[in-house]
């Protein structure tokens, strides 16, 4: 049978969740929790699994006493950093290194990193008011409004406090694989062996160029998250500090009564994207999924223990290269040429034309479909075949953060563009996440009619564009 590795969901993922149910602790005694939680024959992942159902029985409670459906969006601070922390100090706590300095390394780094994030959610919540026990999403009594009773109680159940909870659990993912990474190299193999019977030989891999180059791109992401967390304070000190000069018959300045019509912050960080700290904290949650990727990789590995070995074997002539060296040359190459493109683009509109007198043709339709459904199944295999290399399964951390993001955006805006009539322009000139979209808006309404000298009047005055690149 072929040997899997930590970095594959068969190795530890599948048969933990399989496990899960027969490796509860006998008795709930806090005494014997703390043995099978102390035990090293315990997979960590099922203390992790236990908490988040705790947790999220806890929640669902509280917000059917309290009628407070927000009691799972104050643990979004600090419920990651609590299993990110059982995750990587759970060799020391049971036993398999001496100290804590002997944990590996690059868990120890990917949780000072997740400090630092939840250390900025904690501060922005708590600056927002999102701690207090009596506050509550201002979506959700819109959200309450429109559903019957008892299908917001369902949703309260299912998704507001099993599932969001769940989410936070899975958002650990990929220390949970670093850590069954490095396990083997602490000489412990009892749960490994029990588990995962087929199991590779891994070593450690050190601390390598990737760890510092993601570690460098994470905190910069951090900080324009914070950025765009003070513009956005401060745009709402200026608004309502606005509107409380004008109860009081006092005059505002030209920048408040542009803060009062528009209603919403556009400048700045906000200015190239509708929503940039949301963009930031997605991208937090790829760039730890990538610690599980980059720091593994041949070459990463290589251009670390041998850089100038490396570089001579990248200036070599491709045909003189191994060949795992020759895919990342032909990789690095593979810029696409207008002839290539204009191919891809062209390829569906010739099958079209060639094939649309058969598409009467049940039995036509039938094969192309068969093809299809093979094509298809083939490029899985080579994807599933790349599982452990180039990607693994903690990849779900990020995808279901980004899905969750990008629901959550759709409700916002909707409010948003009931509230604040400028905001349609807002949304046709500036991107919902990505910065780099953000000229391409531009580019379109100026090709559609000249609308984008009109619509950036619209949202940042007479001063438009120039205001716009200036506070930035």
């Amino acid at each position: 049978m072929l040997q899997s590795t930590p970095h594959q969901a068969a190795y530890t993922v599948i048969p933990s969740l399989k496990s899960f149910l027969h490796e509860l602790p006998t008795s709930y005694h806090p005494t014997d929790l703390c043995s099978w939680y102390t035990d090293a024959r315990t997979d960590p992942l099922h203390p992790a699994l236990l908490a988040s159902v705790f947790f999220s029985v806890a929640v669902w409670i509280v917000s059917e006493i309290t009628g407070n459906v927000s009691q799972v969006d104050r643990l979004w601070t600090t419920l990651p950093l609590m299993y990110s922390a059982h995750f990587t100090f759970w060799p020391w706590i049971t036993g398999q290194v001496a100290h804590a300095y002997e944990i590996d390394h690059r868990i120890l780094l990917v949780f000072a990193l997740q400090c630092c994030w939840s250390a900025r959610l904690t501060y922005q919540s708590a600056r927002r008011g999102f701690l207090n026990p009596r506050s509550e999403d201002y979506r959700w009594p819109i959200v309450r409004n429109k559903m019957p009773t008892l299908a917001f109680k369902v949703l309260n159940l299912v998704f507001i406090a099993f599932i969001q909870n769940f989410l936070l659990l899975a958002a650990e993912a990929p220390v949970y694989l670093l850590l069954t990474q490095s396990l083997p190299s602490y000489g412990h193999t009892s749960i490994l062996s029990r588990l995962k019977p087929y199991q590779a030989t891994t070593d450690r891999v050190p601390l390598n160029v990737a760890d510092v180059l993601l570690a460098v791109a994470f905190v910069t992401t951090l900080v324009l998250e914070m950025r765009a967390d003070n513009q956005q304070q401060a745009f709402q000190n200026l608004k309502y500090g606005a509107i409380d000069k004008q109860k009081k018959g006092k005059p505002i300045t030209e920048e408040e009564r542009k803060a009062i019509e528009r209603g919403f912050v556009a400048d700045g960080l906000w200015a190239w994207s509708r929503h940039p700290n949301f963009a930031c904290e997605q991208t937090t949650w790829y760039l730890l999924y990538a610690f599980t990727v980059l720091p593994f990789l041949p070459v990463t590995q290589s251009f670390t223990s041998h850089p100038l070995s490396t570089i001579g074997e990248l200036l070599a002539p491709t045909a003189l290269l191994p060949a795992s060296k020759r895919a990342y040359v032909h990789a690095s190459k593979a810029v696409p040429t207008l002839d290539y493109i204009l191919t891809i683009l062209l390829h569906p509109i010739l099958y079209l034309r060639a094939n649309l007198p058969h598409f009467s043709n049940v039995d036509f339709l039938r094969s192309e479909a068969a093809r299809a459904k093979l094509e298809a199944l083939a490029a899985w295999r080579e994807v599933k075949n790349d599982e452990g290399a180039h990607w693994n399964y903690s990849i779900v951390s990020p995808l279901t953060m980004s899905m969750l993001f990008y629901s959550s955006t759709v409700l916002t805006e909707q409010i948003s563009g009931g509230k604040y009539p400028l905001y349609k322009a807002y949304r046709a000139r500036v991107a919902k996440f990505w910065p780099a979209l953000t000229p391409l808006k531009g580019l379109y309404l100026a090709l559609t009619g000249g609308r984008r000298g009109k619509v950036e009047r619209q949202i940042w005055g007479a001063d438009g564009h120039g205001r716009k690149i200036k506070q930035l």
